[in-house]
């Protein structure tokens, strides 16, 4: 398998924009950037892996999953902590309303995943012809 450093560094460009967009979609204006800085920094290595496919649809694929699994990996001890504070208040149910108020989110982040891996992907294909062409 070849590696596109295009694809890589297109992706890894699109990857921080693009998670960075859905922190600021969800949280809204004047959110602190503790906030943007490390899904950005997700953003810059999902990007980075999905974009050096070289391949679009693989590269869009493996961008949305990595993106969307790793929201979900945070967001499970989030919901866990939600869980025992809601216990300790007396809402049994805190976890399982956390976890299905982040299902658009996580989908949101799988698509800033898919078009990071997709467009990486794609400029990473191009650049392969190009040279195939010998230009």
């Amino acid at each position: 398998m070849k590696i596109s450093g295009t694809g890589a560094l297109v992706g890894a460009a699109i990857g921080a924009g693009a998670r960075s967009a859905v922190v600021l979609l969800n949280l809204g204006e004047g959110v602190p950037l503790v906030f943007v800085l490390p899904s950005a920094a997700i953003g810059v290595l999902v990007g980075l892996i999905a974009g050096a496919t070289a391949k679009p649809l693989v590269g869009a694929l493996v961008g949305a999953l990595l993106s969307a699994i790793v929201f979900e990996l945070f967001m499970l001890p989030c919901a866990s902590l939600f869980g025992t504070f809601g216990s300790i208040s007396g809402d049994k149910n805190a976890e399982g309303k956390f976890l299905r108020a982040t299902v658009i989110y996580a989908l949101e982040m799988g698509v800033a995943g898919l078009l990071a891996g997709g467009i990486g992907g794609w400029m990473g294909s191009r650049e392969e012809q190009a040279k195939r062409r010998g230009h």
